[in-house]
């Protein structure tokens, strides 16, 4: 998907929100998956960002921020990094299976996740938000991961957490 809307501090206020509430739970060595142009990974002391979209990608290296061009598969290895970020972005793949069991692979502790687009797919609508589409058995058979639904940021908001 070659996208070209640049996700940065006051672009709006729902993804400054996100941002804020994602970076105290940034911990470690940590991968933004979806990076766009880096605004999360500018925030953190240790961070690199993937994305798909060129657009984006061409963006964050204007700004000096390491954000890699992707296409498929995560060009690290198993169990790399110690925080792995999904924020608004396995409710826009194809595949967010393939995706999450991605993420898991490069894992060594947390994949955490926010999915605040109802309008845009199942993941938001209602008895279709994350708790009811990533099922907590399904991940077992993945790296022993488990899933948490925190209450401290409603429905759309996950922990994974890897063995």
């Amino acid at each position: 998907m070659d996208y070209n809307v640049i996700i940065e501090q006051g672009r709006s206020k729902e993804n400054d929100a996100i941002i804020d509430f994602l970076i105290p739970e940034c911990k470690g060595y940590t991968l933004d998956i979806g990076a766009n142009a880096g605004y999360l990974i500018s925030k953190l002391p240790n961070a690199i960002g993937v994305d798909n979209s060129p657009i984006v990608v061409n963006k964050a290296k204007e700004l000096g921020r390491n954000v890699i061009l992707i296409k498929d598969k995560l060009p690290f290895e198993d169990k790399t990094f110690d925080t792995v970020v999904l924020s608004c972005v396995l409710e826009q793949c194809d595949d967010w299976e393939k995706v999450l069991i991605e993420a898991l692979r490069v894992c060594k502790e947390k994949v955490i996740g926010i999915n605040p687009i109802p309008e845009k797919s199942p993941w938001g609508f209602v008895g279709g938000w994350v708790k009811s589409v990533i099922k907590p058995d399904y991940l077992k058979s993945f790296y022993g991961a488990t899933i948490q639904y925190p209450d401290i940021a409603g429905k759309y908001y996950f922990e994974i957490f890897a063995q």
